[in-house]
């Protein structure tokens, strides 16, 4: 995968709960796309009561779009050891890829997220997203 300003990629990470995880994402959103940490809690939150997030065993990819963006971003965070309870539904959680769409985004950036988002249909591409080696590729 090509690493640009599109992606923030982190090492294996060590959270213990669902609250942690989402506690660091909205201080990285914050970061880069200027959106409120309850903002992106309470998106996230909503878009999960939408449906299942969950992509793939144990991997999760929960997204949104919104205005306040002041730009898209994907965030990629594997998780070691694993969260063993996400939800009801979801267990064993050891990949996250949050996507961040910045309402009206340029249409080669879109075309870049509508391209990543096949790969992950991809076993292998999933397993190397789980085994990044790179931090925070801004």
């Amino acid at each position: 995968m090509k690493h640009d300003q599109l992606f923030n990629i982190y090492k294996e990470q060590n959270f213990s709960s669902k609250e942690e995880i989402l506690t660091f994402l909205s201080k990285e959103s914050c970061k880069y796309t200027g959106i409120s940490n309850i903002e992106f809690k309470n998106e996230i939150l909503k878009r999960e009561e939408q449906g299942s997030i969950e992509i793939a065993p144990g991997v999760l990819l929960p997204h949104f779009e919104s205005s306040s963006f002041i730009k898209s971003k994907i965030f990629i965070l594997p998780i070691k050891p694993e969260i063993k309870e996400w939800n009801e539904e979801i267990q064993n959680v050891h990949l996250v890829i949050a996507i961040l769409l910045k309402t009206d985004e340029d249409s080669s950036i879109k075309q870049k997220i509508t391209q990543f988002t096949r790969k992950l249909a991809d076993d292998d591409y999933l397993d190397r997203l789980m085994n990044a080696e790179t931090k925070n590729n801004n």
